[in-house]
Formats: C-alpha cells, sequence, structure tokens
C-alpha cells in the first residue's frame, strides 16, 4: 500500500513537471491577455473600441497582435506579458532579462516585438486621413519592473486604463472614423485555425534559426560576425551595420 501510494505521488510530481513545461507559458499568456482584456472592459464604448487576439497575414507571415484600443487620438497597440520576478530591459536591447533569486531567463525585447505590430497595422490600413499608434507593453502576473529604460509605456496592468486615457488627449479622429478603422481591422482579421497554428509554428522556427547563429556569433539580420562592444549597459555583442543594423547580444548568450 506505502509503494502504490509513493508511485501515485511521484506519477502526479511528473506530470505536474510535465505541465509546467509544456503547457504552463500558453496558459499563463492566456491568463494575462484575459486579465488585460477585462480590465480594457472598463472603459467608456462611446469613447474607446477594443479589439483583442486579432491574427493579420503579410506577405510571408501572419501576426498576433493582443489587444487594440481605438480612440479619438489614434490606436493604442499593446502587447501582453504574463511574468513573475524581477523584469530588467532598456529598449533597444535584443532581449530583456526575467530574474528569479539568482536565475536569470532571457526574452525577446516586447518593446521591439510591439514596433513590428505598429509596422503591420500601417501595412493594412489604407485611409484618407492620418493615424497615430501608441505602442504599449503590459505585465500582468507578479513581475516587479527593475531597471527599465524606455521612453514608450511599460506598466503594470493596475495602470493600464489610466495610461491610455492620458494618451487620449486629441481629438484627431471622429467616432465615426473609429468605426471604420474597426471594421477595416475586423475583416482582415483571420479566425482560420490552421493559419493560427502555422503562426505558433513560424515563431518556433524562427527562434531555432536566430538561435543558431547566436551561437556562431553571427547577426541573424544580416548574416555578418557579430562584434565586441561596450555600452552604458556593459559589455555585448553587436552588428558590423550598426546604425542600419540595431541587432545586438548579451556577452554571456
Amino acid at each position: 500500500m506505502a509503494l502504490y501510494l509513493l508511485l501515485s505521488l511521484l506519477f502526479l510530481f511528473l506530470l505536474y513537471q510535465l505541465f509546467k513545461l509544456n503547457l504552463s507559458p500558453k496558459i499563463k499568456g492566456a491568463v494575462g491577455e484575459y486579465r488585460v482584456a477585462n480590465k480594457l472592459k472598463r472603459l467608456n464604448k462611446k469613447e474607446y473600441i477594443i479589439l483583442n487576439n486579432l491574427f493579420f497575414k503579410t506577405a510571408n507571415a501572419t501576426t498576433q497582435i493582443d489587444h487594440l484600443v481605438i480612440c479619438r487620438s489614434g490606436i493604442v497597440v499593446i502587447e501582453t506579458k504574463y511574468y513573475k520576478g524581477w523584469i530588467h530591459g532598456y529598449e533597444k536591447a535584443r532581449y530583456w532579462t526575467q530574474t528569479i533569486y539568482e536565475h536569470k531567463t532571457r526574452f525577446k525585447n516586447p518593446i521591439q516585438q510591439n514596433w513590428v505590430h505598429v509596422f503591420v497595422l500601417k501595412k493594412i490600413l489604407n485611409t484618407t486621413y492620418p493615424v497615430q499608434y501608441f505602442p504599449i507593453v503590459v505585465f500582468t502576473g507578479n513581475a516587479t519592473l527593475k531597471n527599465i529604460s524606455s521612453e514608450l509605456p511599460v506598466i503594470y496592468s493596475s495602470q493600464l486604463n489610466q495610461t491610455i486615457k492620458k494618451l487620449n488627449d486629441q481629438k484627431l479622429l471622429s467616432y465615426e472614423q473609429m468605426q471604420d478603422l474597426a471594421t477595416s481591422l475586423q475583416s482582415q482579421h483571420i479566425s482560420d485555425t490552421k493559419i493560427t497554428k502555422q503562426h505558433s509554428a513560424q515563431i518556433r522556427k524562427k527562434i531555432q534559426i536566430n538561435a543558431r547563429y547566436e551561437k556562431q556569433k553571427v547577426c541573424p539580420r544580416c548574416k555578418i560576425k557579430l562584434i565586441k562592444k561596450k555600452g552604458r549597459y556593459g559589455k555585448f555583442y553587436g552588428c558590423v551595420n550598426f546604425p542600419e543594423c540595431t541587432y545586438t547580444l548579451s556577452r554571456n548568450a
């Protein structure tokens, strides 16, 4: 009986570890996006149009945007991150760092990810009137933002709605134009599950390719050798083609 109980506990422990490795990131990401979506619901519907979890297809790839808020000032583009621990990073770095006690994990700079989203939106929205874009990075979970250097908002979810209201300080768009933008975006949104799966596979493949280049200290963008440099945050590897290419890699990578 004791052996059976021990084996059962061991099986449950292994199952839990497997769950953490394979499912936890997806679930945490979904929880973070759900929390942000719920907060956005509190905004006045007469002043803001909310769009969540959008997929757009460009020439050679697909792009997912967590949340968009259309207001009189323009379009607020929200990138959501669900993390715990201390978060370190600056605006132009290739990667940011998550620190939990002495364990450090790198992740892609969410500001740069969000600029890609803005670029895609500019490409697919063909309007006769000018539209401003406001990228925001929102951290949910129990993360503590430490040593964040950015001119763009990098905030906690509790600050989200207040930040959006501060950005919405100009009356550049009419409500009809706001509706026009929302209709255009919804019409180009891809809901096909096959496409969304391809999007996930595309991201994994890109990460693997970049990792191979980084291991050889080669710039994934320009396909040339990275050189050692020194900046305000210490030593790092940078592309020879700077400032045309701003790719960087930590010395610890």
